[in-house]
């Protein structure tokens, strides 16, 4: 039997700003010196929050496919949020990542309302997300630690198609955050 293995994956992110990059860039160089770290980094342009997984495939997904993703996640109401990074840690196979600790609960519903609108059958489910951003690999297994705080304003959301195996991202679809308008009183739209 032949397996035919992904090539390809969809995802919501949300990205840090220019500022924030910076940041976050610095804590990592800082932190591979006093640590003794070293491994393949994430490219600054590639530093990611991943919300929701849309999927994998073995073709490349055609432009109708993701017009209809952005479409269905166009749906999701959230007005822009601030979000904080302040702890650093090793995860599974030696990825070295920030997480928001318990100042994430933005995050989580931002992520839930995509999952909800893009896939309404498992909304019953239990939504396991950990908001991380992977900012290398090593070998060595970093415990969690505190570290100065980075942030940012999350303004949008932005559909990622990603090559597997070949570190390469690319945005297709931007959304920004909003809350839906009500009309004024007194006036017919």
């Amino acid at each position: 039997m032949i397996t035919v293995r992904p090539t390809d994956r969809l995802f919501f992110a949300v990205r840090p700003d220019a500022e924030a990059v910076e940041a976050i860039c610095s804590a990592r160089r800082k932190l591979c010196e006093k640590a003794g770290l070293a491994g393949p980094e994430i490219p600054p342009d590639q530093l990611h929050v991943t919300l929701w997984r849309v999927g994998d495939y073995v073709v490349p997904p055609t432009a109708e496919d993701i017009d209809a993703i952005v479409r269905q996640a166009g749906t999701v109401e959230m007005p822009p949020f601030r979000v904080s990074f302040g702890c650093v840690q090793s995860l599974s196979r030696g990825a070295l990542v920030l997480s928001a600790g318990r100042g994430s609960t933005d995050l989580e519903r931002l992520s839930t309302r995509l999952r909800d609108a893009l896939n309404p059958a498992s909304a019953e489910r239990k939504h396991a997300f950990r908001p991380h951003m992977t900012l290398m690999r090593s070998d060595k297994i970093l415990p969690e630690r505190r570290i100065r705080a980075t942030g940012w304003t999350v303004r949008e959301i932005v559909l990622v198609h990603s090559l597997l195996g070949k570190a390469t991202h690319r945005p297709v679809g931007r959304l920004p955050l909003r809350t839906r308008q009500l009309p004024l009183p007194g006036f017919d739209f």
